[in-house]
This record gives C-alpha cells, structure tokens and sequence, in this order.
C-alpha cells in the first residue's frame, strides 16, 4: 500500500512539472513573438525594464477586434500567435492557403471573416441542334416483286438548327456559391416527300401521279432557375498570379479574387432549383394530286406546358497553370408537372365539288413529364473576367414523342410501340462575362 502511495505521488509530481515546463515554454514563446526587439538593460534608477514596443500587425492578438487598414492579416501559428504568413483582402496567398489562414477564409482565423465578395455574370449561347423521335414515321416505302414483298419504314430526319440561350446571374467567390437564371430555345425541322405506292400517315398517301408534302417542326423553350454550390476536391485557392489571362496576383487581376484553382484540382458543383417549359411540335402530310391539287390535307400537333423542380451535378477537372483550361461533364434531371394536349385533324377535298370531310381527334391529359440532360465541354478562361466553352449536348424529354400508333395498310399487320421521347442533341458554343 505505502508503495502504491509513493507511485501515485511521485506521476501526480512528474505530471505537474511537465505542465509547469510546458505552461512556461509556450509563455516564452508568445512573449517572443510580441516583442519586436530585445529587452533593453536596466536603467540606472533601479533597474526597471523599459516598456516593449507596441507588437507589429503581423503578431496582433487573436482576440483583436479590429484589422489593419491596409487588407494585410495575420495567420494563426500552430503555438496560438500568428505566423508572418498572411492574407491579402481578396484571397489567401499561395503560402497560406491552409489552416493558417482558416482554410479558404481570409481574415483572422478567427473571426471567420469572408472578404471575397462576388461578382455579375453572364452568358450566352450559340446552339447547332436537331431533334429526334423515338418513332417518326414519315413513310412507309412498299415494294412488291412478285410474291416477295418489303416495308422499309421511313422516320422524320430532323436536320440541325441554329438555337440558342442566354443566362446570368451572381456569384459568390468566397463560398463558390452562385444563383442563376438560363433561357434556352431550341428548334428543328424536317421534310420528305411520299410518291405513289408509298404509305403515309394519317392516311393522307398521294393519290396516282400526286405527291404528299411532308413537313414537321419543334420548338422547345425553357427557363430555369437554379442555386449552385462548389466543392473543390484538390489544389490551393491560387498562386502567386492568376496566369497569364488573370494578370499578376489574386489581389490585382482576378476581380474580388474569383481566380480558377491551380493544377492539379477537380471540383463538382451541385445545383437545385425550378423550370418552366413550354413545348410543342407539329407534322402535316398534304396530298396532292397530279394537278398539284390538295385532295388531303393532314395535320397533328402536339403542346406541353409545365413546371417543376430540377437537380444536377457537375465534375470539372482544371489544367495548365492555374487552370486555365478545363473539362467537364454534367447531367441534370426535371420532373414537370403540366398539361399535353395533342390534336389530328384530317380534311379530304375533290377537284370538282370541293370539301368532303373534316375528322379531329384530341387528347389532353395532366402528367408528370421527365426530363434528362446531359453536357460536356470544354473551357478556356481567355482573360480574367471572360471565358469560352464548347461541348456536346443531349436532352431526353420523355412521354412528348409521337404517341399516335398509325394503322397503316402494310403488308405485315404490325405496329411498333416505342419509348415517345423526344429528343435534342447537337453542338454548343458559349461565351461568359464577369464584372
């Protein structure tokens, strides 16, 4: 027992003489670092220590409510005091880009003060487009040899628009956090001409020596509003410069230091917010005869109205110095709730008594329309505040394909049911402002 009592004494005594050194040491330490210079000797009068100078900025007091005029601050040191690294008021210098300087915060580290700020933006784009169907059909070709006979069907071959859409927005530098706004309006056509023994939809074939114009057109607009948010995953918040496009240093060149990370780094960018649509397309197949005579004129149109909320999520990797040059991939995916409302109408005339019948269908219906899209591109940030992108689109909006199933009169009594999207895909090139 009495051993047991010495063993306890004598931790409990090691243990205060190593706070007792440590307590002291880290006391030397903030000392030193307050002092700008050495202690002067004693005074004569009895060997009073001259009073120490004020500290310098770079070793203000963490608890210092105010901050130097001149956008310098200090860096916290692993000790408690702060180190000669610093920020500037823009952005953490390449040196201070980790937890002496709070991470990707500038300012004292702890304040958690943000003084990036933000910036306006905009853009605007050019689109080369085409839509697609999953099942179009604007012919059946038929022919017959004897006992053998073939149906080749022919779809609508949508050729490629020019489109485009334009957006802005703000963005918050410090948190890489942004808010949106995009208008996109995207367009295609199609034509194709039936002969005499071909099968047409909506029983509008050419009569013989006539011919039926084929013709059908999209248009699909959207406007979307969306929050964004950035992660970095790699590299520091900038170098010494901004490259050779941004101009010398975070502070001077990169606007409220809204400067692109240095290679290597990824990031991905998360977004959610709102879309409204209005899309439609038409097809009409007008037969004449060989007097160039409209003996049918059919035509089908379709229309969507909607809104609701939309999410996302982009991967951009960064090359070259700074990253100036990157690439990136992202996909988004609506759901909107609205109404489709499609009508057929169907006339016949004869040369000599004129119109004989007119036969409409309509269908109209309130649904949930899904929507998938899917970019790639690539960017270069050609100066500070501009850049340009290029890159690939596709776009799926599923259920405003042709849903009518026509009974054609072909050789083999089959139809064929398909997916009823309707699609876009196509080039893009992009040019963004920021000031």
């Amino acid at each position: 027992m009495r051993f047991r009592i010495h063993l306890v004494t004598a931790l409990l005594s090691s243990a205060a003489v190593i706070a007792t050194g440590q307590s002291a040491t880290a006391q030397s330490q903030s000392t030193s670092l307050l002092r700008s210079s050495a202690a002067a000797p004693a005074t004569s009068g009895g060997g009073a220590m001259r009073a120490a100078e004020l500290p310098a900025p770079g070793s203000m007091s963490p608890m210092s409510s105010s901050a130097p005029s001149d956008g310098y601050y200090p860096g916290l040191s692993s000790d408690g005091g702060y180190s000669a690294c610093g920020c500037n008021e823009n952005y953490c210098d390449q040196g201070c880009c980790d937890a002496q300087c709070g991470g990707t915060y500038c300012g004292p580290s702890g304040l958690g003060l943000c003084n990036n700020g933000g910036q306006f933006f905009f853009t605007a784009d050019y689109l080369n487009v085409r839509a697609s169907f999953s099942e179009a059909t604007a012919k059946v070709i038929e022919t017959l040899n004897g006992t053998e006979g073939t149906d080749q069907f022919v779809p609508l071959d949508f050729n490629p628009e020019s489109s485009y859409r334009f957006g802005g927005g703000y963005r918050l530098c410090c948190c890489g956090e942004e808010i949106r706004f995009l208008y996109t309006r995207m367009t295609s056509q199609a034509d194709d001409t039936a002969v005499n023994g071909d099968l047409v939809p909506i029983e509008a074939s050419p009569p013989p020596g006539g011919q039926t114009l084929i013709h059908a057109d999209v248009d699909a607009q959207t406007y979307d509003v969306d929050w964004a948010k950035t992660i970095p995953l790699g590299g520091c918040c900038c170098s010494d410069s901004c490259g050779d496009a941004c101009g010398s240093g975070c502070a001077d060149g990169c606007g409220s230091g809204c400067c692109r990370p240095c290679c290597p780094a990824w990031d991905i960018t998360w977004t959610g917010g709102v879309r409204f649509a209005d899309v439609g397309w038409s097809r009409s197949f007008i037969a004449n005869d060989a007097d160039a005579f409209t003996v049918t004129d059919a035509r089908s149109t379709m229309s969507f109205q909607g809104a609701g909320l939309r999410a996302g999520l982009e991967g951009r990797r960064y090359f070259c110095k700074d990253g100036w040059l990157s690439l990136y991939g992202k996909g988004n995916i609506s759901l909107l709730y609205g109404t489709v409302d499609i009508k057929t109408i169907r006339g016949t005339f004869d040369p000599t008594t004129g119109p004989t019948a007119f036969n409409s269908q309509t269908f109209t219906n309130r649904q949930i329309i899904p929507v998938t899209d899917i970019e790639a591109g690539l960017t270069a940030q050609v100066t500070c505040h501009s850049a340009i992108t290029a890159g690939y689109l596709m776009s799926a909006w599923h259920d405003l394909g042709a849903r009518d199933q026509d009974q054609l009169n072909t050789l083999l009594p089959i139809s064929y049911d398909d997916a009823n999207i309707l699609g876009f895909d196509g080039f893009f090139a992009r040019v963004e402002v920021a000031f």
